[in-house]
């Protein structure tokens, strides 16, 4: 229990600083998977949309 509590506290200080890894990581994560969706998925509504008419 009293590690759980010592990583909940090293996690809320890493949030709270200018230069949080938590976040940058978030902020990654979440761009690569606009990205992907982006160069994925219009091509494939494309092929919807050729495919269709």
């Amino acid at each position: 229990m009293s590690s759980i509590s010592r990583l909940a506290q090293l996690i809320k200080e890493d949030v709270n600083r200018e230069e949080s890894s938590i976040v940058n990581l978030y902020s990654n994560l979440l761009n690569a998977w606009f990205k992907l969706v982006i160069w994925f998925g219009i091509p494939f509504l494309l092929y919807l949309l050729v495919t269709w008419f």
